[in-house]
Parts: C-alpha cells; sequence; structure tokens
C-alpha cells in the first residue's frame, strides 16, 4: 500500500467514524423527542396517579412486603421509589411548563400561540385536535403543527437542559 492509498483509508475511516457520530447524535436527540412527547401524552394519566399518592399519602405495607403484577413480583420498596419518581417527574414538568409560558408571555404574540397550542393539544382536560387549534387562533392547520413541532422543541430543551439543545427540527 503506498502512501496514496494509506491517506485515501485514514480520510474514509474518519469520515465514516464522523458520520456514525453523527447518527448516533441523531437518535440521542430522536430519543429526548419522542421521550418529551411520551411525557405529554401521559400526561393526564401521571396526574392522576399523583393525586391518588397524595390521597394514600404513602403506600401501606401489608405482612407481605412482595405485591404480584402480571406475574411478577415487586417490593413495596420498588414501588415506593418508583412513586416518589413519578411524582417528582410531574412536578418538575409542570415548572417547566410554567418557565415555558412566562418565556412566551416574554416573548410576544406568536411564542404565546404555540404555548397555547401545546396546551390545548396535550395539557388541558378539553383536549382539541389540530383544526380545532387551527379555528381557535384563526391560521392554518399546518401552522398549528408547526407550533406545536417547535413548542414541543422548545420544552424538550428545558427539560432535558444543555443535551436538549443538540435536537435538530
Amino acid at each position: 500500500m503506498n502512501s496514496t492509498e494509506l491517506e485515501q483509508t485514514v480520510e474514509m475511516t474518519i469520515t465514516r467514524f464522523i458520520e456514525r457520530q453523527q447518527e448516533e447524535q441523531t437518535k440521542k436527540a430522536d430519543r429526548r423527542l419522542f421521550n418529551t412527547r411520551l411525557l405529554l401524552r401521559n400526561y393526564h394519566q401521571f396526574k392522576v396517579r399523583c393525586e391518588e399518592l397524595k390521597e394514600l399519602n404513602k403506600v401501606e405495607t401489608e405482612e407481605d412486603p412482595f405485591v404480584e403484577i402480571g406475574g411478577e413480583y415487586l417490593s413495596i420498596e420498588s414501588l415506593t421509589r418508583s412513586s416518589v419518581r413519578t411524582m417528582n417527574m410531574m412536578n418538575f414538568i409542570d415548572k417547566m411548563l410554567e418557565f415555558y409560558k412566562n418565556d412566551c408571555i416574554q416573548q410576544g404574540k406568536e411564542a404565546i400561540r404555540k404555548y397555547d397550542t401545546l396546551m390545548h393539544y396535550y395539557i388541558y382536560e378539553d383536549k382539541k385536535t389540530f383544526d380545532d387549534i387551527a379555528e381557535l387562533h384563526d391560521i392554518n392547520e399546518r401552522t398549528v403543527r408547526r407550533d406545536l413541532k417547535e413548542a414541543v422543541h422548545a420544552l424538550s430543551v428545558l427539560i432535558f437542559g444543555i443535551d436538549g439543545l443538540r435536537i435538530q427540527l
């Protein structure tokens, strides 16, 4: 192998390595957006669970320290940890939604519309469709979809911090 062939091989290897790194970053960003949408889609179920946990105040233990769920045994301790994590996560999501709202208020009318779109589509009890939101704001349905995409991206940045900035639209 002469020096030209070696140089080409090294360049090809470096190029392939960089491509793989970029692919991995894209997968991570996709996961963050997926996780944000998943949290938002299940927001009400999590809130209901948190309210139930608040009413119980804490999980009452029976004589048997294990609970059978779906054929698998889980310890009360692990269920309690899971419940506490759920409550903490929901408190965090609520704080990030409030922060996003305040940020949108400072940015102006268009940003407020994006926040409102997110809230109507995912959070409010009376969820609305893209058409309903478009009619509400007197805009095109495609604008609603774009607003929602941008709002989810902004919320992902708030939820995942600096890692959220790597998300590509």
